[in-house]
């Protein structure tokens, strides 16, 4: 790829990533410690290279501890995600440890390995997806739920409610029409978040969760919204808000193209370069980083999910960036200058 910049090299980041699973699987002898203290000071590209791969590694890793801590159940989960692993590097990394897929099973680094191409902390949901999957489900009363790419829902239908739990990531709703009941009403259509809930009002609409805020938009017909403070609001037919817990904030974009990844494709206007990272993220097995500076750029166009190497080079040629990739594991992405 064209735009990339001097750093670690391949071989360095390679090594350090080894040396995470290694340090970090449990089993590490004190003569492989050592080894490791002699690697770390032979070569200060070995020394800047650790520290890269720490930097973007650190996070993930402490959540999938968190994971195996809160839910050990997952773990056969887990076991059999390394068993059928089709990823190279995670193939790489069961070597490197003997082989033995239960030691990787609760290898916290070889565990992230896996949480790439499928989020540990979502396989005890009702209905998830991986890296670069999509899900199509008809739930119980008859409506349709899209999943996209890195995304997971609890459903909670009762004779009271209709609730789907947003657990991570995005989906589209095509809600079914009931009829009363003779001694009740119609069941309210809701979708949660972390941030507060989206009842539909209509038939159609769209709910993404990320950190610190949650998207809807309405495609068909209304949708009402309210925080975890209480805040009240009702989108009308092709509005979208965000929600971050306290307020709703209603954008003054049209933004029904969000649901262009049902079309395998990711329709870009006027949005951060930070938001669009984002997303390729979630169809790309290995990690993309991207710099606070790069991450403020703002991007049109139009990229097929199922390449996001070309999506990048696309980014490249239009934008004012460099990218360095180290292999399949790790990309970074920064502003040209900065």
């Amino acid at each position: 790829m064209s735009g990339t910049s001097p750093g670690p090299s391949e071989d360095a980041i390679t090594a350090a990533v080894d040396w995470q699973v290694r340090l970090t699987s449990g089993s590490a002898s004190a003569g492989e410690r050592e080894a490791f203290a002699r690697w770390l000071a032979a070569d200060a590209h070995h020394a800047a290279a650790w520290q890269r791969v720490q930097g973007v590694l650190a996070g993930p890793v402490e959540q999938i501890q968190r994971i195996g801590q809160r839910h050990p159940g997952q773990m056969p989960a887990v076991h059999q995600s390394l068993a059928t692993a089709p990823d190279p590097v995670s193939r790489r990394r069961r070597s490197l440890l003997g082989g033995s897929t239960l030691l990787l099973a609760t290898s916290v680094g070889a565990g992230y390995l896996v949480h790439r191409s499928q989020p540990l902390g979502e396989l005890l949901a009702d209905v998830h997806t991986g890296t670069a999957e999509t899900r199509h489900a008809v739930l119980p009363d008859g409506s349709t739920l899209d999943l996209n790419a890195r995304s997971a829902a609890d459903l909670h239908f009762d004779p009271a409610r209709r609730l789907v739990r947003l657990r991570a990531g995005e989906l589209l709703v095509q809600v079914a029409s009931e009829a009363a009941a003779a001694s009740a009403l119609p069941r309210p259509f809701v979708v949660q978040t972390r941030h507060g809930t989206a009842q539909a009002l209509g038939t159609r609409y769209l709910v993404r969760q990320e950190a610190e805020r949650s998207l809807v938009v309405a495609l068909q017909h209304g949708v009402a919204l309210q925080t975890g403070d209480g805040v009240q609001r009702t989108l009308h037919e092709g509005q979208a808000a965000w929600l971050d817990g306290q307020r709703i904030e209603v954008s003054s974009q049209r933004m029904a193209h969000r649901t262009s990844w049902t079309e395998g494709i990711l329709d870009v206007r006027d949005e951060p370069l930070g938001d669009v990272v984002a997303a390729l993220g979630a169809w790309r097995r290995g990690l993309l980083r991207v710099s606070p500076a790069a991450a403020r750029l703002r991007v049109f166009g139009v990229f097929r999910l199922n390449d996001t190497t070309q999506a990048l080079q696309a980014l490249v040629d239009t934008q004012p960036i460099h990218v360095t990739s180290y292999g399949p594991l790790l990309t970074l992405i920064d502003a040209i200058g900065a």
